[in-house]
């Protein structure tokens, strides 16, 4: 059985990003430093995992290809929006059954949020 364990974030800056993801995205942020050159946040059972961008292999500034599900996501929009967390547009109704935006963090990654409909 295999199951997803960690999300890998390239960073430009780790303290900006450790800040936006504690502050911002509100993730609970379960060990290291910008110091040790890894910060770790736990999403549910996945750890997030900021690290220092690599050129020409790990790069920051790119949509990270994966999506985080919420249960409201105009409520979630709105009061992330609130607390300045930068989004390519308001959330919206997909073809394929769900309304979707996508978040931008400091270092220009980019990750969808969605919301399913049953």
């Amino acid at each position: 059985m295999m199951k997803l364990s960690a999300i890998r974030i390239p960073c430009i800056s780790i303290a900006e990003s450790a800040r936006f993801y504690a502050d911002k995205l509100q993730l609970r942020k379960v060990f290291g430093s910008e110091s040790d050159g890894v910060v770790g946040f736990k999403l549910g059972d996945i750890d997030v995992l900021l690290e220092p961008q690599e050129k020409g292999e790990f790069e920051a500034e790119r949509y990270l290809g994966f999506s985080v599900e919420v249960e409201n996501i105009d409520d979630f929009y709105q009061q992330k929006l609130a607390l300045g967390v930068c989004f390519t547009g308001v959330p919206e109704v997909q073809s394929w059954g769900a309304k979707m935006t996508h978040i931008i963090d400091p270092s220009g990654n980019s990750f969808s949020v969605i919301e399913c409909y049953d």
